[in-house]
């Protein structure tokens, strides 16, 4: 019995968990990143970026948590594993639209820089190869071809028309690793890799007469590539580090840029100072009315999210409603459960999803509208095809159902769906992840619906997926403007967004409705206070049996 007591325990604070997200373990606002000089902060850095140990050095108490990717890192400084986030400057900003990315920068008052430098494979069979490597950064540096490169991508320009694609006819071949996932330095473009160092890899074909040969590695694997002699080179917007010395050589640097500590734009906004803060206002007192239909939401405040189409439908079906915006669902919500709302408009999944977790809250019988969800694309995009392949082929086999009822019917929490392929190339996909049950973070990973729905459709089409987690109202510009490849956010299939971007056939249906405070008259079935509580408590103990 009293095993079973902690088992229950432990699950109720898991819940709490999931629900408040699980935070770094300090308390204060980062104002600066010298502030983060204490071991209750968290500092996420990428293995083999180097800037590790500089922080260690100007940081001796904070605690360095290391992640494999960039990608990696910012989800987990959306969902409060660390505190802050250090990496490079410039690839934080190529990556990471400041729009659309939730985060925010802080001084960087402790002085940390980073030497960007090309690693060598001290087996090399290429004889003096750290001098020729020397001489040619020289040369490039004199030649001021460097800070053209520089001026060229950080305009964010697609390709260099000034590097010749002309491939060297010498049998003499050198390999070079990169990651082709630290814009502008290598990224994939039109699925080639192509970035500062890609032209830099070119240049060095020119000019010794050699033929070059990329190598994609993950990021956490460019030293091994070396090591196990699969590389000669590392061109990678790659960081000297101390702790390799003895494994690789490392060249001058061509490229010496800042570190960012970057923070989760939400918590600096907690520090602004109330009077500065937007309220929400009221045209007159609220009235505690018991609402049963739409009608009775005449002229009452009905909270809808930025960017979504359910404002439209709101201002067809209620009369005068008093519409107020919030950017996600969580606060919408919250505003509901605090009576700053009379109502919410939203999906029916996830209404659905929201009374698992309110049990005071209704769904009113009244419907909105029915939508259609899409996974939304630039105009005229190559996958736009084989995605609608793909989504034929996983309605007609009821896999699109599956993934519907294993995320909606399972009382407890369930996995998402691993992947354990590596993709012929990347697919960035962009989504909002406060959105149950299509997409959220449990245990600090991404999971739902549309998430399991868009990795089937990478494995499907032999394509890597990474997920950008940002704002709903910003996933179409960040299609327009080439940041992200894909969208899935249970995103409804309208004329006016069809007029920027292109939408796959519907691989889901939903109704909108309305979420309000249960009616007291609809309370007194359950005959007592403590009815709903006690079914609540019936439905925990029902796991264990």
């Amino acid at each position: 019995m009293q095993i079973r007591y902690v088992i229950f325990n432990f699950i109720i604070g898991a819940i709490l968990a999931i629900n408040t997200g699980c935070k770094g373990t300090y308390n204060k606002q980062l104002t600066a990143a010298s502030k983060a000089n204490t071991p209750k902060c968290i500092v996420g850095v990428v293995q083999s970026s180097g800037i590790q140990e500089s922080i260690e050095k100007k940081l001796p108490k904070a605690q360095i948590k290391q992640y494999s990717d960039l990608i990696t890192a910012y989800f987990a400084l959306q969902v409060g594993e660390i505190d802050a986030l250090a990496y490079n400057e410039t690839i934080l900003t190529h990556t990471f639209n400041d729009s659309m990315s939730g985060l925010t920068y802080i001084p960087n008052d402790i002085g940390v820089t980073e030497e960007i430098v090309i690693g060598m494979n001290k087996h090399s069979t290429i004889p003096n190869l750290k001098g020729i490597i020397n001489k040619f950064i020289d040369s490039l540096n004199a030649a001021g071809t460097l800070t053209e490169l520089n001026e060229h991508w950080n305009q964010k320009l697609k390709t260099n028309p000034l590097i010749s694609t002309k491939e060297s006819e010498s049998e003499q071949i050198l390999r070079i690793a990169t990651s082709a996932d630290v814009p502008p330095f290598s990224f994939i473009n039109d699925k080639q890799i192509v970035g500062i160092d890609i032209d830099i890899s070119k240049l060095l074909e020119d000019r010794l007469n050699i033929k070059t040969i990329i190598v994609k590695k993950e990021r956490s694997k460019l030293v091994a590539a070396l090591k196990n002699n699969e590389a000669d080179l590392i061109i990678s917007a790659f960081t000297k580090s101390e702790s390799l010395q003895n494994d690789i050589e490392f060249s001058k640097p061509y490229y010496i840029g800042k570190t960012a500590f970057a923070i989760r734009q939400s918590d600096y906004e907690k520090e602004v100072p109330l009077s500065k803060v937007p309220k929400m206002t009221y045209l007159e007192p609220k009235k505690p009315d018991e609402i049963y239909k739409l009608a009775d939401l005449s002229g009452k405040f009905v909270g809808v999210q930025t960017g979504a189409t359910l404002d439209e439908q709101v201002q067809q079906m209620i009369k005068l409603p008093r519409i107020q915006y919030f950017t996600n669902i969580p606060e919408m919500t919250k505003a509901l459960e605090q009576r700053d709302l009379d109502a919410i408009a939203v999906d029916y999944s996830v209404a659905e999803a929201i009374l698992k977790h309110h049990s005071e809250f209704s769904i009113l019988k009244d419907r909105l509208s029915k939508d259609e969800f899409g996974i939304a694309m630039r105009k005229n995009n190559p996958l736009k095809t084989s995605i609608d392949s793909c989504i034929r082929i996983l309605e007609k086999k009821g896999e699109i159902q599956r993934i519907k009822d294993k995320w909606s019917k399972n009382r407890s929490a369930v996995r998402v769906m691993q992947q354990d392929w590596v993709g012929n190339d990347t697919l960035i996909v962009g989504t909002e992840a406060l959105y149950a049950p299509y997409e959220f973070y449990q245990w600090g990973e991404l999971s739902g619906i549309d998430i399991d729905i868009m990795y089937t459709i990478g494995k499907m089409l032999n394509k890597y997926i990474k997920f950008a987690d940002m704002n709903f109202d910003v996933l179409i510009p960040s299609l327009v403007n080439e940041k992200t490849d894909l969208c899935i956010a249970a995103m409804s299939i309208t004329e006016e967004r069809s007029n920027s971007i292109d939408f796959s056939i519907p691989y889901d249906k939903n109704e909108s409705v309305i979420v309000v405070h249960t009616p007291q008259h609809a309370l007194e079935k359950f005959g007592d206070s403590t009815g709903m509580l006690s079914k609540l408590f019936q439905n925990i103990q029902s796991i264990f049996n």
